[in-house]
């Protein structure tokens, strides 16, 4: 009988599924804090009017501080809901992968944010 292998190679990486609120905390993070803080640097060098969004835009111009309270509220309001959801979101096919994919996407709209905030800010 031969043992099997139970050896790890030292460069050999094991990759845990993220947990339920974990990808929730990462959801209000990115989508909040993120977004909110890359829509206000790509506004302050790039200027408010490439905003798409019109009513971020008017907050930008008439007061900046609102977009980051806006987005938090928003976005920690979707968290609490998403936390006192989890028995039914867990029941959903792939609902892990649809939070990634969520958590992914506001990834792209910070670092689209961030360089259009940089590339700005070099011209």
């Amino acid at each position: 009988m031969t043992r099997p292998n139970t050896a790890f190679h030292p460069l050999s990486v094991r990759l845990q599924k993220p947990g339920y609120v974990e990808l929730v905390f990462s959801l209000v993070l990115v989508w909040g804090f993120g977004d909110a803080l890359s829509t206000l640097f790509a506004a302050q060098f790039a200027g408010p009017g490439l905003e798409a969004n019109p009513w971020i835009r008017t907050l930008l111009i008439h007061e900046p501080l609102l977009v980051i309270a806006l987005k938090m509220a928003v976005v920690l309001y979707v968290g609490i809901i998403l936390l006192e959801c989890r028995d039914v979101v867990e029941q959903v096919p792939l609902w892990r992968a649809w939070l990634l994919s969520i958590v992914a996407a506001g990834a792209a709209v910070v670092l689209g944010n961030t360089y259009i905030g940089l590339a700005a800010a070099a011209a």
